[in-house]
Formats: structure tokens, sequence, C-alpha cells
């Protein structure tokens, strides 16, 4: 389990992908990252998605910042450290044709 991003990742996404004439000014109110799931070509059987419930995550125990190292530039998740009283929801089979909304 993984969370996308930090807050601070968050943050440097938006100034990677806005104008940086539009970035300052959105960044100082609240904005929200809302990624999209979708399998490419073939249903999702093999490799289903899953949701992890976070109202089950004990944030301050379980939530571990980890480094995404990339050639020109550092990114960051949160690695989720296991629990047994997780909650999850499984995706089986979706087809190419639908998708998931994961609000940040």
């Amino acid at each position: 389990m993984h969370v996308d991003q930090t807050k601070q990742s968050a943050i440097a996404r938006v100034n990677r992908h806005l104008p940086e004439t539009d970035a300052p000014e959105l960044l100082k109110h609240r904005f929200q990252i809302i990624n999209l799931w979708r399998p490419i070509n073939v249903p999702a059987w093999d490799w289903p998605l899953a949701l992890g419930d976070y109202r089950s995550i004990d944030e301050k125990k379980e939530l571990l910042p980890t480094a995404l190292v990339y050639p020109d530039r550092e990114g960051e998740t949160l690695s989720v450290r296991y629990n047994p009283i997780h909650k999850w929801k499984y995706l089986n089979g979706m087809e190419p044709d639908e998708f998931v909304l994961i609000k940040w």
C-alpha cells in the first residue's frame, strides 16, 4: 500500500506542471489532486486495483515518507506500515473503459 504523494510532493507537482505565473497564486489556496486509474489494454484480473480505506490507517504510526528518485528530481510518496486492521476494497476485473478517480 502507498499514498501517491505527500503534501510537499503535491506542492512540487503544482509548480512543475502549471505555468509559473499561475502556480504561486493557486498555492495560496486549498487545492486537490485527483488521480485517474484504469487498466490500459486488458481487464485487470491478474493485478486488480486495491484501495485502502483511510479510516483504518493510523496516520501518525503507519505513514512513512518514502523518496522517489528520478534522474532529474526527487519526489516523495508515503508508504504504509502493515496493520491487520486495514480495510480494503478490491476492484477486480475492471475493463479498459472503466476508471476510478482517487482524490487526495
